[in-house]
């Protein structure tokens, strides 16, 4: 009898001692997992919708929710919708935009990133945060091309024919020929690492452009720089552009969102 009281002692104790070190583990565990897999909808004007992975429902979104890794996402006619990233950048649609998270992963116990939005049609703008030292990275890609971006506000366009148009107003992207899915993965996690890119310095004047080989090809564009690319893969030289004549209501909402951040 007493053995069995001790037996019942020593397994009260062990749980006793246990249940804190359980808990401690599945906290540490959360808040890994809470950087993983998910965006936050901090601006929704107008409706969206999303579209769990491998079904077809429509499911609205509002302000507050997630946006989950794989997950398809719809703007709707004169909406505009804002997402917060597990690494806090902020990336935006504009109406009538379609786009898939491929990639949502920031883990910042082990200083990885490897974030990409797959742009299927209509208009997006990144603002990206730089971090130092992290592995991985943040991607734009479309069905031809992905953009590699660091610390980078920048926008891409993809039109109904999958032509594109990447603008870069601050900091600096690696735009590139895709080839197939595994590129695109590993596009964000090489950016900045490709041997032989076409570097091109400025902002200054470049010659007007002209298709470049649509095999490869491979860009690095600067501050007030864009490139477009054709449907079927080739790309244009890179040219500079103006604030005059690159303005529009796109382009000022999202300057305006951008400099009420930096002031908060």
């Amino acid at each position: 009898m007493r053995f069995i009281n001790f037996k019942i002692i020593c397994f009260l104790w062990l749980i006793l001692f246990l249940f804190p070190a359980i808990q401690l583990v599945s906290s540490c565990a959360a808040k890994v997992n809470s950087q993983d897999g998910k965006a936050l909808v901090t601006l929704l004007e107008g409706k969206a919708f999303r579209i769990i992975k491998a079904t077809t429902r429509l499911l609205p979104l509002t302000q507050g929710d997630y946006v989950y890794q794989d997950d398809q996402v719809k703007t709707e006619q004169d909406s505009k919708l804002e997402l917060k990233l597990p690494d806090g950048s902020f990336i935006r649609f504009d109406e009538s935009t379609t786009f898939k998270l491929a990639s949502v992963l920031y883990i910042k116990k082990d200083k990885e990133r490897n974030i990409n939005v797959r742009m299927i049609l209509g208009k997006t703008w990144a603002k990206v945060t730089r971090l130092f030292g992290k592995k991985g990275g943040f991607a734009i890609s479309t069905k031809t091309a992905v953009a590699g971006v660091r610390g980078t506000v920048c926008r891409v366009n993809v039109r109904k024919d999958d032509s594109v148009t990447v603008k870069v107003y601050w900091g600096e992207i690696l735009v590139q020929k895709l080839k197939d899915k595994e590129k695109a993965q590993e596009s964000t996690k090489q950016i900045g690492k490709i041997t032989k890119p076409t570097r091109v310095s400025g902002p200054y004047p470049v010659p007007g452009p002209h298709s470049v080989s649509i095999e490869e090809w491979a860009y690095i564009l600067k501050s007030m720089q864009q490139i477009k690319i054709n449907r079927d893969g080739s790309a244009e030289n890179p040219t500079t552009f103006t604030n005059e004549e690159d303005r529009n209501n796109w382009v000022d909402w999202n300057k305006k969102r951008d400099a009420a951040m930096e002031q908060k």
